[in-house]
C-alpha cells in the first residue's frame, strides 16, 4: 500500500491558503479587538459592494444598522473576546445602504505574529432563504384561505338565491303594491349582507405583513376609542377603557394599526356577546417582555363545546353574524409572534387575553449582556 505523507497545514504555502480564503464561498473579515478591518476576501467585498482593498482601516460597525450599533455589534464583540463568539441572523448594510441577511458567526485568534487578538467575521448571505421562508409563510396564509373556499362559497350562496328568488317575483306581471315592497325591501336586506361578507373577506385577505414601530398601549387603546363599534338591536353595553396615565409608558413594538384592528375585533365580539345591558372592560398592561391586553365581557358566554371552534372562520354562535373578527385577531397576534387565550363561563361571560412579546427582538439586540 502505497504510504500517505502527511502535510502539516502550517507548512502549505502562503499562496494556498489565500487561495482557499478566496475560493470558498464565505466572506471572511478579520479586525483587531476593536473591530477595524486589515483584511476581507473577495467574496465578502462583493457582498458588501465595496471595490478590493477600500474596507482596509474601516469600522465593522460601518455594515450594522444604526440602530444595531448601540446593543448588537457591543454584545458581538465582547462575546468574542470572552471566547464564546457568536453564530445567528443579522441584518446588515451594504455601502449603497441596502440591507441584506447574513448568517454571521465569529471566533478569536491569539496566535498570530501581528502581536494582537484577531477577530474573524465569516458572513454567508442567507437572503434567498429568507425569500423562501417569506413565501412559504405566505403559501400557508393562502392555503388558510383555500380551506375557507366552501365556507365563503355557502356564506355567499344564501343571499344571492334569496336575491334571485325574489327578484323573480317581482318579475311577475301581476303583483300587490305590499308585496313588490316587501320583495323589495328583503332584496336591499341581502344585498347589503352580500356586501358585508365580502368586505369582511376582502379586509380579513389584506392583512399585511407586519411593519414593526414603537408605540404604547395608549396609542393602542386611543386608536380604538376612535372606531366605531356595531351594537345589535337593544344592546346598551357599555366599554369601559383604561385611564390613559394607569398604563405602562415603556415602548412596544409592533404594527399600531393591525395590533388596532385586533383589539376592536375582539371588542366587537364581545359587544355581541352581550344581550341587552351589560359592560365590555378592557385593560392592558407591561410585564418585562410581556404584553398583556384583556377584554373582559358580562356576555351570555360561551358553551364549553363551543370553545375549540370560536377561532374557525365563519363560526359563530349568533345568529346572522360572519364570525371572522376572532380569527382576523388571532390572525394578526400570531404575526406579532404571540397567542390568544380565551376563557368563558356559560351564562356569566367571556375573557379574552392577547398575548405576545413587548420586544420580539432577540436580547442581543435590545441590552447589554
Amino acid at each position: 500500500m502505497e504510504e500517505v505523507t502527511k502535510v502539516n497545514p502550517g507548512s502549505w504555502p502562503h499562496s494556498l491558503s489565500s487561495t482557499l480564503v478566496e475560493v470558498i464561498k464565505t466572506g471572511i473579515i478579520l479586525t483587531n479587538d476593536k473591530g477595524i478591518i486589515y483584511f476581507a476576501n473577495t467574496l465578502a467585498f462583493t457582498l458588501l459592494g465595496y471595490s478590493k482593498d477600500s474596507l482596509d482601516g474601516k469600522s465593522v460597525e460601518n455594515f450594522f444598522l444604526p440602530e444595531d450599533t448601540q446593543f448588537f455589534l457591543p454584545n458581538i464583540m465582547r462575546m468574542t473576546r470572552e471566547g464564546t463568539g457568536f453564530e445567528g441572523e443579522a441584518l446588515l448594510r451594504r455601502k449603497d445602504r441596502s440591507t441584506f441577511f447574513v448568517n454571521l458567526s465569529t471566533a478569536l485568534y491569539k496566535g498570530n505574529s501581528l502581536g494582537h487578538e484577531i477577530i474573524i467575521f465569516t458572513i454567508q448571505d442567507i437572503t434567498h432563504l429568507k425569500k423562501m421562508e417569506k413565501q412559504y409563510l405566505n403559501t400557508e396564509r393562502f392555503s388558510g384561505l383555500g380551506m375557507m373556499t366552501d365556507q365563503i362559497s355557502h356564506q355567499i350562496r344564501n343571499p344571492i338565491v334569496s336575491i334571485g328568488g325574489f327578484a323573480m317575483r317581482l318579475a311577475r306581471k301581476q303583483i300587490s303594491p305590499d308585496d313588490y315592497a316587501q320583495y323589495s325591501t328583503i332584496i336591499h336586506s341581502e344585498a347589503k349582507r352580500l356586501e358585508y361578507i365580502i368586505d369582511r373577506l376582502v379586509e380579513f385577505a389584506r392583512v399585511h405583513s407586519t411593519l414593526y414601530a414603537a408605540l404604547t398601549l395608549s396609542d393602542i387603546f386611543e386608536g380604538v376609542k376612535n372606531t366605531s363599534f356595531a351594537r345589535p338591536e337593544g344592546n346598551s353595553s357599555v366599554i369601559e377603557f383604561p385611564d390613559p396615565e394607569t398604563l405602562s409608558a415603556v415602548p412596544m413594538f409592533g404594527d399600531l394599526p393591525l395590533l388596532i384592528r385586533a383589539v376592536r375585533c375582539v371588542i366587537q365580539n364581545g359587544v355581541e356577546g352581550i344581550t341587552g345591558g351589560g359592560t365590555v372592560t378592557v385593560t392592558g398592561s407591561i410585564n418585562g417582555n410581556k404584553v398583556l391586553i384583556r377584554v373582559k365581557d358580562t356576555g351570555e358566554g360561551i358553551l364549553p363545546e363551543q370553545l375549540p371552534f370560536i377561532f374557525d372562520p365563519f363560526f359563530s354562535t349568533k345568529f346572522n353574524y360572519l364570525g371572522l373578527g376572532l380569527t382576523m385577531a388571532k390572525r394578526i397576534v400570531q404575526e406579532h409572534k404571540g397567542f390568544v387565550e380565551v376563557e368563558s363561563v356559560s351564562g356569566e361571560g367571556t375573557e379574552v387575553r392577547i398575548i405576545m412579546p413587548r420586544d420580539r427582538r432577540r436580547e442581543i439586540r435590545t441590552r447589554h449582556l
